[in-house]
């Protein structure tokens, strides 16, 4: 899994036949559709029919007989477990003619994948896809269009795409900001870079994002994570609330639950230390200028533009201003508990 987190980081805004030519020689992709086993006498089509239904067609745009056949093109597409890599075994290949979506030939793997990438539906669909992923809802019609077609023109790379995405008036309309859930990977990170403070030690953050819903390198599924609101259920969103305890005032405890599922004598060590040990709370004096720590009202309305880019609700703002006028000061406690209240807030949870 690290090695296909690598891959995708080394071409994911690159060329997108050179992705899913890549990805499909991948060894997680092989092991976990079966592909790596697949030959003449019993092609597997697992991994053909994912690579379709997932990641270029979707479901309903395609037939029965293109799974069949493309999953005999695929055959010898296989993989050495003594040097974990692809390895291409021609006695395992089926070489007769297939007939995938209306054309017959003797096609392998890499003719199999050009030609999802050559069909109608495919960029509109991967388009569509990264769209809902940074905008949290698909494209309308129109410019589900446009997008395909920046797509096609730029040879079907990436990065130009994405370039007109960011740039597009569409991403930045109020349906679109602050509409998407945080990931857990995206909460831990963007997190501490507005509290502008490193990273918590390796194994913190894997307790946190485990907290979280997101084991890092072992999704549930080929698909990966559901995304959105599947990110949100009672247990998630206290640990989100427990978590930037964690990261506001600097106390692992809250960072110690994640250690809990794995009962080994190691663990158990390290939830304890986890339990005793600081790794130091946010800097106040960093954060916010003196006028800022110094009114009530000046600093809830530096924490809005900090954490959240927009307001807090009336009874939020309320209940945050009861908080500090029960403080007899404002001193570095009581603004990291200021901190750590929007946080909590629903509207922290977005993007």
């Amino acid at each position: 899994m690290w090695r296909q987190n690598d891959l995708f980081r080394r071409l994911g805004m690159g060329n997108w036949l050179q992705l899913l030519i890549e990805a499909a020689k991948d060894p997680a992709m092989l092991i976990w559709l079966d592909q790596a086993q697949s030959r003449k006498e019993h092609p597997n089509e697992n991994f053909a029919r994912e690579v379709m239904e997932l990641f270029t067609l979707g479901e309903g745009h395609y037939s029965e007989r293109d799974v069949t056949e493309a999953a005999r093109a695929l055959t010898g597409w296989s993989y050495d477990r003594m040097t974990q890599s692809f390895v291409a075994r021609p006695l395992w290949h089926d070489q007769g003619a297939k007939t995938i979506f209306g054309r017959t030939g003797n096609f392998n793997g890499a003719d199999f994948l050009q030609m999802l990438v050559d069909q109608p539906r495919s960029a509109p669909f991967i388009t569509g896809k990264l769209w809902s992923f940074f905008a949290g809802q698909p494209p309308a019609e129109e410019l589900a269009t446009a997008l395909a077609a920046a797509f096609r023109r730029s040879g079907n790379e990436f990065k130009p795409l994405l370039r007109t995405m960011f740039l597009s008036e569409e991403f930045y309309s109020p349906t679109v900001l602050r509409n998407q859930v945080k990931s857990p990977v995206q909460w831990l990170v963007g997190s501490v870079r507005v509290l502008e403070r490193p990273l918590p030690p390796p194994l913190v953050c894997e307790a946190l994002t485990r907290n979280l819903g997101q084991d890092l390198f072992a999704p549930p599924n080929v698909k990966g994570w559901d995304g959105g609101l599947s990110w949100i259920t009672t247990n998630t969103l206290l640990a989100r609330y427990n978590g930037a305890a964690t990261l506001v005032e600097g106390n692992l405890a809250a960072a110690a639950g994640g250690m809990v599922a794995n009962r080994s004598n190691a663990n158990r060590q390290l939830t304890r230390r986890l339990n005793q040990a600081r790794i130091g709370a946010a800097d106040v004096d960093k954060l916010l200028t003196e006028r800022e720590r110094a009114d009530t009202a000046v600093l809830i309305a530096a924490l809005e533009r900090r954490l959240l880019q927009g307001r807090l609700t009336p009874e939020q703002d309320k209940v945050l201003r009861e908080y500090l006028a029960g403080q007899q000061q404002l001193d570095e406690g009581a603004i990291l508990n200021a901190i750590r209240l929007v946080m909590s807030t629903p509207e922290y949870q977005l993007t």
